[in-house]
Formats: structure tokens, sequence, C-alpha cells
């Protein structure tokens, strides 16, 4: 049971932060509950595909590639897809469409300086 909760705490809020180069930082942090968009995709600007057994294993792709700025999960009754994509709602609210059985997710990138 204390496993499952665990679980749970570390699957609901993911933060990564990024190591300091030239006194530059990037916190990248998503909340799946927070920062999920029901029954949306963002179309459009998709720059990959992939299959993955959970949206963090997306977001973790996404992390990987700083062209990343949102995601879309997509489950339908054989597969879950996951795209990336290199740009997100609040650049070009048009883009996110109603789809069901789709999740959009927007990744939160904070750029801060190192404090010596």
């Amino acid at each position: 049971m204390i496993c499952a909760v665990m679980f749970l705490f570390l699957v609901t809020i993911l933060e990564v932060k990024a190591d300091c180069l030239g006194g530059n930082c990037q916190k990248i942090s998503l909340d799946v509950y927070q920062d999920a968009v029901q029954d949306s995709e963002y179309v459009g600007r998709v720059f990959h595909n992939s299959v993955t057994l959970h949206p963090i294993q997306c977001y973790m792709k996404c992390i990987q590639d700083c062209r990343c700025l949102s995601l879309n999960y997509k489950e339908t009754k054989d597969q879950t897809h996951c795209e990336l994509n290199e740009d997100n709602h609040f650049t070009n609210k048009s883009s996110l469409k109603h789809s069901p059985g789709s999740r959009y997710y927007i990744l939160r990138r904070d750029y801060g300086s190192e404090v010596m």
C-alpha cells in the first residue's frame, strides 16, 4: 500500500532540473493531472511519433528533446501513442482540437540563472 502511494506521488508531479551550464539553469515539470487537457490534441506541429505504455514515458521522451513544448497521448483499443509537438496552445490556440481518447499535456520549462 505504501509503495502504491509513493508511486502515485512520483507519477503525479515530475520535475527534472538540468545542469547549470554557463550559469543558465532549466527546470522542467509536468503534473499529469493539472497539465492535461482531456479529449484534446495539438495538431500540425508533431515531430515525433512512438508507442508508449504510459504518459510518463512520453514525457521522458519530450524532456530529452529541446524542441518539445507539448505532447499528445492517444489511447485506442489496440495501442497507446505518444506524439511530441514543437509548439503549444499558448502560441497557437487554434491548433488545439477536440479528440476523444486523447490527452494534451503542456510541458513547463522554466529557465533561470545559477546563484553562486
